[in-house]
């Protein structure tokens, strides 16, 4: 007999959740499902090498580390190798460099220039060539000037001692201007010049590291004498002190006794074509009349051409020192700076008491402090001794030439 098919169960009309139903459907079978088994398998593998891996860790760690250490020991080492050769080699630089400069010991520089044949000039006796033996000297010049900027070459220079003692004796006693007798430009500061000096042979060979202090008009020298001097040592830079028991203080040793500004020194710088004034001072002459002056940062060597080398690295304005605004409102208010009659100033006293060797030394003092606290940076440099001797320096003092007497012609 054919089946009875049971009739369709209206929507709605099921079992609830949890009660069995009339409905029987067959089972679907279950088959494997290939990318879930594969994707299983792989994280089982990937589970086992992380086993392998988490339990061989310690030893790979050990040796990676062992591995780093041994690496840094060599770098080390090569580093340790490298630092000798690297301070061998910059050594070895500077002192080529130095040697090249003529900046050694005297002992080491003259078998170096010896080597290099940089002394034939010397033994030869040919002037003006010959690399100096003659040590390097490192200090301060100091220059009275006005407001305007030139170069210190063929112009005198001091110490502070000395600059005070030209600004006492020869300026500040004006009562309206600050200047000199025969000069209308006002002086209005202190300038500091940075000095490497060193003698040339043929002075050196007479043991002095200074010359004789050449005086100058508008760039000219006029003295002493005629200058003769430069002909026989070169340009080279000149002291002058007044030290009673020196033999130094000249050419202006009329001061001797009275300047009592302790160890005052003038100094003078030999430029090119001393024997002309400043607006003829060209074409051929700088060959036959060199300046003694270096390029700046060349170590001088003595040769005619490089006895020194200068640097400007400061002022003071004089009106600072004197703890004034100006002179002009010093002289509107009825002040001075200075009278030589009264041997003090009105409403001023910084220049009271020119005779007397303390209140010089104070003002020596108040000026070196003045420098260091505007410059604080910069090197407290000892004065060189000024070695100059006038007897040594003019074989024929006071003839003020250097030929024999009976050689010289009258003039």
């Amino acid at each position: 007999a054919p089946a009875t098919l049971a009739p369709p169960v209206p929507a709605g009309t099921g079992a609830p959740s949890g009660a069995p139903s009339d409905r029987t459907e067959p089972m679907a079978e279950v088959l494997p499902n290939p990318s879930v088994d594969s994707e299983k398998s792989g994280k089982d593998v990937e589970l086992g090498e992380n086993k392998v891996e988490r339990s061989l860790s310690p030893k790979k760690a050990e040796d990676k580390a062992r591995s780093i250490v041994d690496e840094q020991a060599t770098d080390r080492g090569k580093l340790m190798l490298m630092v000798p050769v690297l301070l061998l080699v910059v050594g070895l630089v500077l002192t080529l460099l130095l040697l090249f400069l003529g900046a050694m010991p005297a002992a080491v520089q003259t078998g170096f220039d010896s080597f290099m044949g940089r002394n034939n000039a010397c033994q030869s006796g040919e002037k003006g060539r010959c690399v100096s033996a003659a040590p390097i000297m490192h200090y301060y010049m100091y220059r009275v000037q006005n407001d305007e900027d030139y170069s210190p070459e063929n112009q005198n220079m001091a110490n502070i001692p000395g600059a005070l003692w030209y600004l006492h004796n020869e300026i500040v006693w004006h009562p309206w201007l600050r200047a000199g007798t025969y000069a209308a430009t006002p002086k209005t500061r202190i300038e500091r010049f940075l000095v490497f000096s060193r003698a040339s042979q043929e002075l050196y060979d007479k043991g002095m590291n200074f010359g004789v202090v050449n005086t100058y008009d508008l760039g000219k020298c006029s003295g002493p004498y005629k200058c003769e001097n430069l002909e026989e040592y070169g340009p080279v830079v000149g002291c002058e002190s007044w030290n009673p028991k020196a033999e130094n203080n000249f050419p202006h040793g009329q001061w001797t006794g009275t300047n009592v500004y302790p160890n005052a020194v003038w100094y003078s710088l030999p430029g090119k074509c001393s024997s002309k004034k400043f607006w003829k001072q060209s074409g051929d002459c700088a060959k036959n009349e060199p300046s003694g002056a270096c390029p700046l940062g060349v170590v001088p060597t003595g040769e005619w051409t490089c006895t020194y080398t200068y640097q400007k690295v400061g002022e003071l304005r004089i009106s600072d020192i004197e703890n004034i605004t100006s002179l002009e409102d010093l002289v509107e208010g009825g002040g001075r700076e200075y009278s030589r009659k009264n041997d003090k100033g009105k409403k001023l006293h910084f220049w009271d008491s020119i005779h007397d060797p303390k209140a010089c030394q104070k003002r020596v003092e108040k000026v070196k402090k003045m420098f260091a606290e505007k410059y604080p940076d910069q090197p407290v440099l000892d004065d060189p001794a000024c070695d100059f001797n006038v007897g040594k320096f003019y074989p024929y003092f006071p003839a003020g030439t250097f030929d024999r007497p009976h050689e010289t012609n009258a003039t």
